[in-house]
């Protein structure tokens, strides 16, 4: 008769599980149950049917100084399922004809049942991972029967995330290390299973985004250079250095090639010699023209190095309003197209330089750079 060795689990003590290992073991065969106070893993062992048997004498002896008896059942299957205690065991099968006659039995199958510990998560730092804030990934654990072989992970109604690294302490304490380039949104089970499938799990961990939008304030040197139509003929090509703008900017946080927002934009600048750096061979006038303009600008961000630096490119339109030494007043409808460039400084302190073009649509069309220098609070 040939015996099918299997492996198999218990409870002990209402904490330890018992993985039972066969020699030359074919198949792994056992299962939890959960019908009582606490899991308790079956064993299944199993041989090849033995033609016109009727049933089977099941022996299993276990190793106490000496191996004795442990337990004596009949079954009609070919398979028993047995509940064992740690210790070495050995087991043999007597196959009873249909006439009661008994059998050759079989040769002693030896195995060890060996503790397995059931896990147990108490709590988890940090509650979650905000996407729109790069931070190490590390995911806190502390609970019992933590071991170097459990698998640990997080798990979803969408899929599993794994972390990069584990460290044990005590088989109390882990430290789970995630990918951040990895991290998909979603709301996670902690997962913790220990060798011979027992497990325990604990929600609800987060991850997402903090806010949908990230919010930028921007203030910038904006100093004036007229390249074309009215004002030029006015200003003359010169750098008017007396420029300022305010802004502020709503971009999406959700991570991508690019983030989608709006800007809301004030500047004023000064056309005054006094303010200004001469640019050519032609002499300037006096005109203390100033003009003030107010910009509604779709933003497309494009960011690297884990938020370290970005860039911006803004087109839109608003309104200039022109005063001629307070003498005259008009407003005009203009174009705006810009790109800048950000870099992170301190925290949420970036410094920010670019370059902004308006075109002014009016009877005398105007064309005006406005390089940029200034900072920018992302909050």
């Amino acid at each position: 008769m040939e015996i099918k060795k299997t492996h198999g689990k218990i409870i002990f003590a209402s904490v330890f599980l018992l993985l039972c290992r066969a020699l030359y073991a074919q198949q792994e065969s056992y299962y939890v149950d959960y019908s009582g106070a606490s899991p308790k893993l079956m064993q299944r062992l199993a041989w090849d049917s033995e033609e016109y048997a009727l049933c089977y004498e099941v022996l299993i002896f276990v190793d106490n100084n000496g191996y004795r008896e442990y337990s004596r059942d009949t079954v009609e299957d070919c398979a028993i399922v047995v509940s064992l205690p740690p210790g070495k065991y050995r087991y043999s099968v007597t196959p009873f004809d249909l006439l009661g006659i008994r059998g050759e039995t079989s040769e002693w199958m030896e195995f060890e049942v060996l503790p397995a510990l059931q896990p147990r998560i108490d709590k988890f730092l940090p509650e979650a991972f905000y996407l729109d804030v790069y931070l190490e990934r590390v995911l806190y654990i502390s609970g019992d029967g933590l071991l170097e072989e459990s698998e640990i992970y997080l798990q979803s109604e969408t899929g599993f995330l794994y972390p990069e690294k584990v460290t044990i302490a005590d088989n109390k304490n882990a430290a789970l290390v995630f990918d951040d380039q990895k991290l998909i949104p979603g709301r996670y089970n902690v997962y913790v299973k220990n060798p011979g499938g027992l497990s325990a799990h604990l929600g609800e961990f987060i991850v997402g985004y903090r806010k949908p939008f990230d919010f930028f304030l921007n203030l910038a040197w904006t100093p004036a250079i007229a390249v074309s139509g009215y004002i030029n003929e006015i200003a003359g090509y010169n750098v008017n250095l007396a420029g300022a703008s305010v802004s502020i900017q709503a971009v999406s946080s959700v991570r991508g090639n690019f983030n989608a927002g709006l800007e809301l934009a004030a500047s004023v600048n000064f056309l005054d010699p006094g303010f200004s750096i001469r640019i050519g061979d032609e002499a300037s006038g006096g005109t203390g023209m100033y003009f003030a303009s107010f910009d509604l600008n779709f933003i497309m961000q494009r960011r690297f190095s884990r938020d370290q630096m970005a860039f911006n490119f803004r087109f839109g339109f608003g309104a200039a309003i022109f005063s001629d030494q307070g003498k005259d007043s008009k407003t005009i409808i203009q174009l705006n197209l810009g790109v800048s460039y950000l870099l992170r400084i301190y925290s949420a302190l970036y410094f920010e330089a670019g370059l902004d073009y308006n075109n002014h649509l009016s009877s005398l069309p105007s064309g005006i750079l406005r390089p940029r220098l200034g900072v920018s609070w992302k909050f």
